[in-house]
């Protein structure tokens, strides 16, 4: 009996454990504002989009700003080179996670401008920040006031999306209970067993089991491409090139698990090879001295 509780417990453990590690890497690196801006960094130095990023700040800057005609020629030559050359400017990676960050609040925290009401109901990236910017480097080079757009948005996702990322939010940050339970039914599996190395054994091959299983699934994520977001082209590649460094990131959590599954089998095999056996001999002196 003692057997099949241990058995059971550690089944329900590794289960948890499948929920929980997940839930706590999204809590970690997409519900919370400074790990979402850490995992979308190497997306600052992707070129192609980046390029698609500017293009599109270029162009709301230039529906809103009208320029007079002297400088007009020089305003075009200025913001035909800052396509290619603007996201090499010093002041860009700082534009870049304001940006970021600007996004992960509009998404998350529903921080909704009044002209944009469109938000509170789509996922959105505000590029705001590259406009201005581009504005602040336009006037410099125009000698010239520049007011740029309060927000620029691109849509990457609708309203189901939407509901998805308010249920992540929700959710996400519980990872905590299910890893208090499978701490502990471990805990009981311990307690419960008759060889605690057996124990070991099993956990940690089950977790280099469920290492494996993440793996799979991250393969088949990063192979789905924008996983259905993006509402349009710049939309699509930023959700393209986000879930290629959320696999990424979390290829290194299931690095983790491996290693500790493997370092638990291989500390409860040692334990079983180490744990005195009782001879037979001496259950029958045992089993006389009971007697007597």
């Amino acid at each position: 009996m003692r057997s099949f509780v241990s058995a059971i417990a550690v089944i329900f453990a590794l289960l948890l454990t499948g929920i929980a590690v997940p839930m706590a890497w999204t809590d970690a690196n997409i519900v919370r504002e400074d790990g979402f801006v850490a995992l979308t960094s190497s997306l600052g130095k992707n070129e192609a989009f980046q390029a698609r990023l500017a293009a599109t700040a270029i162009g709301s800057l230039e529906s809103k700003v009208e320029l007079p005609a002297p400088v007009e020629q020089l305003g075009a030559s200025f913001l035909k080179d800052a396509a290619t050359a603007m996201s090499k400017w010093p002041e860009y990676p700082q534009a870049w996670n304001e940006t970021v960050r600007r996004s992960h609040r509009l998404n998350f925290a529903g921080s909704i401008g009044s002209e944009n009401s469109n938000a509170g109901t789509s996922l959105v990236l505000d590029v705001g920040p590259l406009t201005k910017l581009l504005a602040d480097r336009l006037a410099v080079t125009t000698k010239l006031p520049i007011e740029p757009p309060p927000s620029t948005l691109i849509n990457i996702g609708g309203p189901a999306q939407r509901q998805q990322v308010d249920s992540v939010a929700a959710y996400a940050p519980m990872w905590w209970i299910p890893a208090l339970g499978a701490i502990l039914l471990l805990g009981l599996a311990l307690m419960a067993a008759r060889r605690r190395g057996a124990i070991f054994l099993f956990t940690g091959l089950g977790l280099a089991a469920l290492a494996g299983l993440w793996q799979a699934a991250a393969t088949v994520l990063k192979g789905a491409g924008d996983a259905g977001l993006g509402g349009t082209a710049t939309g699509a590649l930023f959700a393209r090139e986000l879930v290629a460094a959320s696999v990424d990131n979390f290829t290194g959590w299931i690095t983790v698990a491996a290693v500790a599954g493997g370092v638990l089998a291989l500390l409860g095999l040692i334990m079983l090879i180490l744990a005195p056996k009782a001879r037979p001999g001496m259950r029958g002196s045992a089993a006389g001295s009971m007697e007597g």
